[in-house]
């Protein structure tokens, strides 16, 4: 497999599926090891080992990282009629209702409720739709939380791409 496939399908698997036992099993190696940074060191073995040489990989057109722009300002790709389309990795699986979504953004972000849009929960992601002007408020409030015992990931959603007949 390409390594940029490899790298996509590894921001997949961390903003969809529950971790929750790989990440007991990373405490219990990063015991074994003797020194601060265990965690990271673990981590960037297994890129290495699933990887291979990185040399050659363009580290600016890696997908998920959160593209901003000259004056660094988060871009949101996805706008339409003023709102701005928000992915978060929480689903129907993590038993998510479109007031738990609201809850946690109001309560996190400040914005009035009544401003959120549309949301669709999907099986193990969601969209919501919030004002252009309050949605990257509402992305860094939604940083390093959990959600019904999920670790949340929040990021502006890719634009629709066509359908091809």
């Amino acid at each position: 497999m390409h390594q940029m496939k490899k790298i996509e399908k590894i921001f997949d698997t961390a903003m969809t599926e529950d971790l929750t036992p790989y990440a007991d099993l990373l405490k219990k190696m990063k015991k074994k090891l003797p020194f601060f940074g265990g965690t990271r060191r673990i981590a960037a073995a297994v890129l290495c080992e699933y990887l291979g040489d990185i040399s050659k990989i363009d580290m600016d057109a890696l997908p998920g990282v959160t593209k901003r722009d000259m004056s660094g300002q988060v871009v949101f790709e996805d706008v339409k009629d003023g709102k701005a389309r928000i992915f978060i990795n929480v689903g129907k699986n993590h038993r998510v209702s479109p007031g738990d979504l609201i809850r946690e953004i109001v309560k996190r972000s400040g914005i009035d409720g009544k401003l959120i849009g549309k949301i669709d929960i999907h099986t193990t992601y969601s969209f919501i739709e919030v004002p252009e002007q309050y949605a990257e408020l509402v992305l860094l409030s939604m940083d390093n939380i959990k959600l019904k015992g999920v670790p949340v990931v929040a990021e502006p959603a890719k634009r629709k791409k066509p359908v091809t007949k």
